[in-house]
């Protein structure tokens, strides 16, 4: 005997379903809540990042969060070894200075992490929407927990 709450198949199957994002809005979604992420993540409790390439202090909202391998390789897009906070200057104008921020990322997580990365970034993946989904809601919970520490 089924309970009244218990659907039936045929009632399962008719059921709407609930319309998902599309591939490239859930890659959008993604960056945007990373890229807050990382430069939370690099702030200090004044709100204040350090760029990684040259040193200079910017206020976490006015810098950005620059990759080392760049971002159309999604093996290593969202790594957060390789997205640091990055001034403007150094990763728009300056091509991200890739060189010193490689060395700026083997300082701080161990010599031979910049060969790593680029192993990483060399291998092609795919990633489904239920990845980037839960994604998105891991990297809000991080920053929320980030923005509660300000």
């Amino acid at each position: 005997m089924k309970s009244k709450n218990e659907m039936t198949v045929d009632q399962y199957l008719a059921f709407p379903k609930i319309p998902r994002k599309s591939l490239p809005k859930l890659i959008a979604s993604l960056d945007r809540i990373f890229s807050v992420y990382i430069r939370l993540r690099d702030a200090d409790k004044d709100g204040m990042c350090r760029c990684i390439t040259c040193g200079k202090p910017f206020p976490w909202k006015e810098c950005d969060a620059g990759h080392f391998i760049p971002r159309d390789r999604k093996a290593t897009r969202w790594d957060e070894k390789n997205v640091n906070a990055q001034c403007l200057r150094c990763n728009r104008f300056r091509s991200g200075e890739q060189y010193e921020h490689g060395l700026a990322i083997d300082r701080m997580y161990g010599t031979g992490t910049v060969d790593i990365l680029k192993r990483l970034g060399s291998m092609r993946s795919k990633i489904s929407a239920s990845w980037l989904e839960y994604q998105i809601e891991e990297y809000r919970k991080k920053v929320k927990e980030l923005k509660e520490l300000c």
